[in-house]
């Protein structure tokens, strides 16, 4: 962990990331709104005919470098993420906000799918970017690297809604030589 951030860093990003979906889908023509409900966080509301109406779980993470790009959205979840969906009469989704410099530049990732979509995927043997985990939780994986370029897999995937921004955030406030 870096000694230097703020100790509600985690919970400042995570609603960050709840944010950054309600505005990229209110982009989209979607109505959302934030809820505190087990295993959801965003409801959305497509504007468009035929009205969709998904309940979303939002993960967010700040990858370090020398950590592996994926994601576990374990079975746990997916039952509250479920059962949610259910008693809202709604369509389960996730969302997966993260932060990585795997391309020498410090870029925030947002994914988000249904959740019957993440499911097929893992199901999908010639998927190798997600599968279900030991646990019978879902992994997705971000890696990019000479070998294997998951990111590119994702964004190249119709059912899976990918956007990015690039920034540079040093030296803010810092006095300039």
């Amino acid at each position: 962990m870096n000694k230097n951030r703020d100790l509600r860093f985690a919970k400042q990003f995570g609603d960050f990331a709840e944010s950054l979906v309600m505005y990229v889908l209110g982009l989209n023509n979607w109505s959302v709104a934030l809820i505190d409900h087990v295993g959801a966080d965003v409801l959305a509301i497509s504007r468009e005919k035929p009205c969709k109406r998904i309940v979303i779980s939002v993960k967010g993470r700040n990858f370090p470098e020398t950590e592996s790009k994926s994601f576990d959205f374990d079975r746990n979840n997916i039952n509250k993420l479920k059962d949610t969906a259910e008693l809202l009469d709604m369509a389960p989704a996730v969302s997966f906000v993260f932060v990585d410099t795997s391309e020498k530049l410090r870029k925030i990732r947002l994914i988000i799918t249904e959740l019957s979509e993440l499911e097929r995927l893992a199901e999908d043997k010639a998927i190798d970017f997600i599968n279900y985990n030991s646990k019978q939780g879902i992994q997705i994986k971000f890696t990019q690297t000479k070998r294997v370029n998951h990111l590119c897999a994702i964004k190249e995937t119709p059912s899976i809604f990918y956007t990015e921004l690039t920034f540079n955030v040093e030296g803010v406030f810092s006095q300039k030589t």
